[in-house]
């Protein structure tokens, strides 16, 4: 909708509705004084249409004016833009931080494989975000899982118990900095160079011999109360997710966009959102990066609210239950609101993502 045609609608209510209580209130004090005085409904109504014309004339000609400047605005290259823009936002695991955390995290797997030995089973899996290639270069982290053998612990929570006295028996080597007990993983921090970083650590007992999946310990002890159950998990699933180039660069630019606006989105719902929209628009998705973004949003803005989206590695975790409705409508409100700026003007998607 053009400025002048919005600020002219919003002008006229305001200034009509704004002239009609002065006008009551006027009325109303001079009836206070003179009870013998009835109240003038034509009056109120003509001061009403006075206001309306008044605002709406005046909201018409400063929308004008944008319009007109907005028109003479040169367009930008978007695509070039947010693909430069994405590239400066993504990690690169050639970056020396990166590199020195990687290593220090692969002397800690050998000596937690060496201290935990036959009760693993396989290899520990990598997953999450910096596997996926969708981390962001100033707030990464590693995420990894640890399956062990049916008959490795009497039960999950011992499992937990014993990972974590793991880790905290060896704070103040190996780099490690911190730990904490969260709920279906234990975070670890590590040191490189000064800069501190997460390292989840997520173990979870497999639910027999020659298969994937397993239980995690739920992680939900008070003080007074204990409330911990466990969770069917294949967190090996996770691992196989794939996204394109194009899917990274979207989604990494969703996150930047999300932190910065301080919106109450997850990354990892953010990232099944995507591929939903990509699923919704099957054979019709657009090929520039542009459109792809605008596609996105709508999408979310369109369904976010009545999304039922399953996790990958556990079709009973319902990922879109981990937002309320009242965070979800302030996504909606933000995507909405980046449309509709960007159908005014397409140069906007700039001021959305550059943050």
């Amino acid at each position: 909708m053009k400025k002048s045609k919005e600020f002219a609608k919003n002008g006229a209510w305001i200034f009509g509705l704004g002239n009609a209580f002065l006008n009551l209130m006027r009325q109303l004090d001079e009836m206070d004084k003179n009870p013998d005085l009835n109240f003038k409904w034509q009056e109120l109504f003509v001061a009403a249409g006075k206001g309306a014309i008044v605002g709406g004339v005046a909201g018409f000609g400063i929308g004008a004016i944008k319009d007109h400047n907005n028109s003479l605005e040169r367009p930008i290259d978007l695509n070039r833009y947010l693909v430069t823009l994405a590239e400066s936002l993504m990690l690169d695991k050639s970056d020396p931080e990166f590199v020195g955390l990687n290593k220090s995290v692969k002397k800690i797997v050998v000596d937690f494989m060496k201290h935990f030995g036959t009760k693993i089973n396989g290899e520990l899996i990598p997953h999450g975000s910096t596997e996926k290639g969708t981390a962001l270069h100033d707030s990464f982290d590693i995420d990894i899982a640890i399956p062990f053998h049916p008959r490795s612990f009497a039960n999950n929570e011992v499992m937990y118990n014993e990972v974590l006295a793991f880790f905290e028996d060896r704070q103040g080597t190996l780099g490690i900095t911190d730990i904490r007990e969260q709920k279906r993983s234990i975070g670890v921090c590590v040191s490189v160079n000064g800069s501190d970083h997460w390292v989840d650590f997520a173990p979870y007992k497999l639910s027999k011999e020659n298969s994937n999946s397993g239980y995690l310990f739920v992680n939900k002890r008070g003080f007074f109360v204990d409330n911990s159950t466990i969770q069917k998990t294949d967190l090996s699933k996770l691992k196989k997710v794939r996204f394109s180039d194009t899917q990274k660069k979207l989604i990494v630019l969703l996150k930047k966009w999300k932190l910065s606006y301080e919106l109450p989105l997850p990354s990892h719902f953010l990232e099944y959102l995507v591929e939903d929209a990509y699923r919704a628009n099957k054979g019709v998705v657009p090929r520039k990066i542009e459109q792809k973004m605008v596609m996105i949003l709508k999408h979310i803005a369109d369904r976010l609210h009545i999304f039922h989206i399953k996790g990958n590695e556990n079709t009973n975790n319902i990922i879109s239950n981990s937002i309320d409705d009242y965070d979800k409508q302030t996504v909606i409100d933000a995507c909405n609101s980046a449309i509709k700026d960007y159908e005014y003007q397409p140069n906007s998607l700039t001021k959305v993502f550059d943050i």
